[in-house]
């Protein structure tokens, strides 16, 4: 609501013939969240995806035959997710992980168990939310229901990134 205000301002001196420069806040391509409020949100609307990259470390992107796990770095808030792209269909669960530092837990954010069929691949990304870690390294895991159930408690690890 703010930058509709500041814009319409900015038209209406620019009518009268004057000039406006808008505040970085009302910045079109700005991040929405900074630090910490990032957490448990979506890059991919929150602009923090802008610029984002997996990082040249070993670890950093894992390649299994289920699909490829990836840890993603946001400059613009400081934050990372996770992303598994499937090449085979199933149900995926996906998570983030912040390892605890100072006075901040460990903490883990993701996304809800997502069934991926065949039609989908290529081209299906399952996301986690972002964790804030300026300090504190992370971990992405992708899980599958065990034995091929799907009842609490019956998902294991598939794969894991290195902490980065």
């Amino acid at each position: 609501m703010k930058r509709f205000i500041a814009q319409a301002v900015a038209v209406l001196l620019t009518a009268a013939g004057l000039t406006a420069t808008l505040p970085a806040s009302a910045s079109a391509t700005g991040p929405r969240c900074q630090g910490y409020e990032c957490d448990a949100k979506l890059a991919s609307t929150t602009g923090c995806n802008d610029g984002s990259y997996v990082p040249r470390k070993e670890g950093a992107k894992v390649t299994t035959d289920r699909g490829v796990l990836q840890v993603f770095w946001g400059p613009k808030c400081s934050t990372n997710w996770g992303v598994f792209d499937p090449t085979v269909a199933g149900l995926y669960k996906v998570s983030i992980y912040r390892e605890e530092v100072g006075d901040r837990p460990w903490i883990g954010h993701g996304e809800p168990p997502r069934r991926v069929h065949a039609s989908e691949i290529p081209g299906f990304r399952l996301r986690t939310t972002m964790l804030y870690a300026p300090e504190a390294q992370v971990m992405v895991c992708v899980e599958v229901p065990a034995e091929g159930r799907v009842a609490a408690g019956s998902w294991i690890r598939y794969a894991c990134t290195e902490w980065i």
